[in-house]
């Protein structure tokens, strides 16, 4: 039996989310189908909201509600945030985990991706690049980073990648503190899974 096109497609589109493959994805199409056209209105918009109503931080690459003209996020752009330190992150998720901590007051800056030993383009990436160029931008502004927090989960992916931060970050030569989390964060496991509490002794035991 071959499934209605709009099914397929559905399926096809929807597979592609990080953890829901095409299974999942056909339960997905079939649970939709069956909900009240109100209802399949309203996840319609709010798809539609996300692609037109949230921009990227130009500065850290925060997703955020774009009121005006912003380019910039709310953390970027609140001046009580400490600006000289930045703390790197694999992804959103684990930034909302480090600020539910209370703890940190820095801003921090996105990857989006941890550097694999099989892709080496990955090293180039925008987010990498951006970050060095938020670097040096910052001490042409006379307002230098003073640190960077390299908060990237201790896996194998997560320990190259921060490898590789801090051998281009000491070649900028800037005489920048760049720290780690401390080893609180269990070997394998992940900052966004973390607990509170794990996180601000991390936070707080860095080095």
């Amino acid at each position: 039996m071959e499934l209605p096109k709009p099914i397929q497609n559905f399926i096809k589109i929807f597979a592609q989310i990080p953890g829901i493959g095409p299974r999942q994805a056909m339960r997905v199409a079939f649970w939709f189908l069956h909900q009240p056209q109100a209802k399949q209105i309203e996840f319609s918009n709010a798809l539609t909201d996300l692609s037109t109503k949230m921009k990227v931080c130009v500065d850290c690459f925060l997703p955020f509600e774009q009121k005006a003209n912003e380019t910039l996020c709310e953390i970027c752009r609140n001046p009580q945030r400490d600006h000289s330190m930045i703390c790197v992150v694999e992804k959103e998720t684990d930034l909302i985990s480090i600020e539910k901590t209370n703890k940190y007051k820095g801003v921090y800056h996105l990857l989006g991706n941890l550097l694999s030993n099989i892709d080496e383009n990955k090293k180039q990436g925008e987010n990498i690049i951006s970050l060095v160029e938020r670097i040096k931008k910052s001490f042409k502004n006379k307002k230098p980073i003073k640190e960077i927090i390299l908060a990237l989960s201790p896996t194998s992916e997560g320990n190259l990648t921060t490898y590789y931060l801090e051998k281009i970050i000491k070649d900028l030569k800037l005489n920048i503190k760049i720290t780690k989390l401390a080893r609180g964060l269990p070997h394998g496991g992940e900052v966004e899974f973390a607990d509170s509490e794990t996180l601000i002794n991390a936070l707080e035991g860095r080095k």
